[in-house]
């Protein structure tokens, strides 16, 4: 396959992939999808699987699935999670989900509200503007695979116009790693770009981390902390009564390419974002 082909592949599939994730509760179907990658529909399906290690029907379960917890931590009803994730109903909601994560949706419901924790932390709450980025997608353990990722994508970067010094670093946390496999956490490495100077390729692709209001936090420490202070930041949401919006959350990274990952002088900004 000569090179400039695949990333032709690439930056199709990837471009059916976030439109997947942003629209996971209409109908999608692979000729509408196929429609988006500019393949045919016999084609399509065939590269996607290929590049993904899984169909378009699996890759839009998955998706919908992985968010259909995001949403039962937000206190939604279990039914309307079920319809919004493209079961008929209860019962085949039910049964694939705990086929995906071990526990049922109802569960995992009663195990949020019980969870519950002491917050020592003092977060607040920020609007954050709409920011256009480069992002490079891997999947994997999030600490692990953050690092590979900006090495691909930072590399990528610097080939293109040399080392950036301004370059503002965020990564796009989608799946809940307590109840998912680590092979199966998505991830998104992004940094801010000038448009008239890189032209995305291959695997890295152009886009927009969406504005609007938050739940920000300041984290000091190694990454391996971040978890107990997005729990206590799910507490604090949950006793003001805020909504989660229906977006991913984010980190923007201050200073880690000055200083070693396990070190304690780390800075890590954290974005949840709510319902205005």
């Amino acid at each position: 396959m000569k090179r400039d082909t695949k990333e032709d592949y690439l930056q199709s599939v990837y471009k059916v992939v976030y439109y997947i994730e942003k629209n996971y509760t209409d109908k999608l179907t692979v000729e509408s999808l196929s429609k988006i990658a500019g393949y045919s529909k016999y084609h399509f399906h065939r590269i996607f699987k290929s590049i993904m290690g899984e169909s378009v029907g699996e890759y839009i379960r998955r998706v919908r699935l992985s968010e259909s917890s995001n949403k039962l931590k937000r206190n939604k009803n279990i039914s309307e999670v079920a319809l919004e994730s493209g079961y008929k109903t209860y019962a085949s909601f039910s049964k694939a989900f705990k086929e995906r994560f071990n526990i049922s949706p109802k569960d995992f419901s009663k195990q949020i509200n019980q969870k519950k924790c002491e917050i020592i932390i003092e977060p607040e709450i920020v609007y954050f503007e709409e920011t256009k980025v480069l992002c490079l997608r891997k999947e994997g353990d999030y600490v692990m695979v953050s690092k590979k990722a900006f090495s691909v994508l930072i590399s990528f970067v610097e080939k293109e116009i040399g080392h950036q010094d301004e370059m503002m670093m965020y990564g796009i946390i989608y799946d809940d790693s307590t109840i998912l496999p680590k092979n199966k956490l998505r991830y998104d490495a992004c940094v801010t770009y000038d448009e008239k100077s890189i032209c995305p390729r291959g695997e890295v692709v152009s886009k927009v981390i969406e504005g609007g209001e938050h739940l920000y936090y300041l984290h000091k420490g190694t990454y391996h902390g971040l978890k107990e202070i997005y729990n206590m930041m799910l507490q604090y949401i949950i006793e003001n009564e805020m909504i989660m919006a229906d977006r991913p959350v984010f980190e923007k990274y201050l200073n880690c390419h000055d200083i070693p990952m396990e070190s304690e002088k780390l800075k890590t900004e954290i974005y949840i974002p709510l319902v205005s």
